[in-house]
Order: structure tokens, then sequence, then C-alpha cells
């Protein structure tokens, strides 16, 4: 599941798929469907699919964001030819369709790009941004260190959402963890059944959980912590990615999840991928593979 939000009565979900084929490959486009309800769907028109050098191997994950105006954005990873990765935005062609059938790349494309030591074929998956009280846009990329073997959730800010500029230290970052795919970070109220927008700025009232697939172990795992806005730091309460105390957002093949605020109901709903346990020849025989 990629990009999912609620937008002018409708609820959106993205997600990966590989026309060519019932099993994932690299060249992969986002599909896009929409509901009233959460339970019947209607398919569209695929919405991001590979087309300039900067994604032409594939287009991956990635998360919606809504910047002022109620205008909706989605950053996603391309791969290149050589298959290193980077971040790209789409805007709709149309903000005034509520389907928003059609989305369109900008030409500043790409907008994040791996800084010299960063692994690009370990760079992937921005997160929702969440606004700042200074006013600059924050968003983060799951990476992977190799000399430590360190899992990082990459921190980069932005006044106007194009230029982005990475910050010395990461938002939170784990050795001998391995790449951290589909990260995710969002704030938690302590007390009641809402949710909250991902642009709460922190307090005593609220957590912050951040939440990544690890690579080695293939679990979706998360913690609960306190994010310091003013260093934008963030510290997890007594678990971390590296221990046993590491939480898990559910057991077997779930895989990739995405949350988003339901400015609707004013909640926070979970997507998870369920990968199933079919063997290759199953999946090419049924046609198809994986659930959200």
């Amino acid at each position: 599941p990629n990009g999912p939000m609620f937008y002018k009565g409708l609820y959106h979900l993205f997600y990966q798929y590989n026309p060519k084929a019932a099993v994932s490959s690299d060249s992969k486009v986002w599909e896009h469907a929409v509901s009233q309800d959460l339970v019947n769907w209607e398919s569209l028109e695929t919405a991001i699919f590979p087309s300039e050098w900067y994604d032409i191997n594939g287009c991956w994950s990635g998360s919606a964001t809504f910047l002022s105006g109620e205008k909706p954005v989605i950053l996603y990873t391309g791969l290149d030819n050589s298959s290193r990765q980077a971040q790209s935005m789409v805007v709709p062609k149309n903000a005034s369709d509520a389907y928003l059938r059609e989305w369109v790349k900008i030409p500043q494309n790409p907008i994040i790009v791996p800084d010299k030591g960063i692994d690009a074929s370990s760079f992937r998956d921005p997160t929702t941004a969440w606004l700042g009280n200074d006013e600059r846009w924050r968003v983060v990329v799951g990476n992977k260190e190799d000399l430590d073997h360190e899992g990082r959730a990459l921190l980069y800010t932005s006044k106007d959402f194009l230029r982005w500029n990475k910050k010395q230290q990461p938002l939170y970052s784990s050795k001998n963890t391995g790449m951290w795919e589909c990260p995710d970070f969002y704030p938690v109220a302590l007390s009641g059944n809402l949710g909250l927008d991902n642009s709460v700025i922190a307090g005593t009232d609220v957590k912050h959980v951040l939440k990544i697939y690890l690579q080695d172990n293939q679990f979706d795992s998360y913690t609960v912590g306190t994010y310091f806005a003013n260093t934008d730091g963030y510290v997890p309460d007594n678990t971390s990615a590296d221990n046993n105390y590491v939480l898990r957002y559910d057991y077997g093949k779930f895989y990739a999840s995405k949350t988003f605020f339901d400015y609707d109901k004013k909640r926070r709903i979970l997507w998870g991928w369920i990968n199933e346990s079919d063997s290759v020849q199953d999946d090419v025989a049924q046609g198809w593979s994986g659930v959200q």
C-alpha cells in the first residue's frame, strides 16, 4: 500500500503493481483505487509509471502529503538504469477531480538525491511529510550504512517542498539492523480515541511512532517514543529496533504497512500488505500475488 488519503469525499489507495507478471519485479507501477467506505473499491487508471530517466527501472513506494490549500502531492522512489534510487514528486493534473485520475511528474525531479557517502541502492520509501514550527517541511527516507550495518531514518527539510536538505543526524538510527524499508512516522495522543495529523507538534500529551520494515528479519516493527521538535531527534521509550523488546504490528507475512490520517473521521488508519506464503509457481498459476 502506498499514499493512502481521504480527498473530497473519497478514500484513495495506491499500491505497488507489476503489470508484466504475477510476481514482484523492479518494474513496478502505482495502481490506484477509490472507495466511499473503505470496503467497496473501484479501480482507476495507473497513477504513476516508469517514463523518465530517474524512474525508468521502476516506481517504488512512497507517501502522500497535503500541502497548504489541501493540495495533495506524492513523493515516491524511482530507480534509474543503474538502479540508483532517488525521490521524485507527482501532483494532480486536475485537483478539482475528486478521483484524482491523472498525476503529473514535476520538471524538477528528482528532488531528493543521495549525497556522497550514501548507498544509492538503499535509499527509498519517503514518508508522509510534516510541517514544523519553523515552517519547514520534514520527510524521512529509509537507508542503511554498510560499515556498521546500521539502519537509518534519514531526515530531510524544505521550505518549498522542492529543494531539500539532509539533516546532519538521522531522525533515528540503530547499528546491526540492516536496511530500514517503508518507514512511517506519526504522532499519537496519550488519551482518547482520535488520531492526529502528521504535523501535530510534540507535547506532553503526544507520543510518536516510528515504524520500519526490518529487511534482515522481515518484520514490520515499531517503537513508541518522544520526538524533540527543536532538535529533530527521536528517542524510543524503553525499546528500540535492535533489541528483543521491539514491537511488531502483526505476525505472519505482514509487510510494508502504511498509515494515514483520515481527516473525515479524525482517525489514523493502517494499511498492510499480506505477502502470503504461496510458491512462485502457485502465484503464476493464479495470476496474482499479495493482498491489501
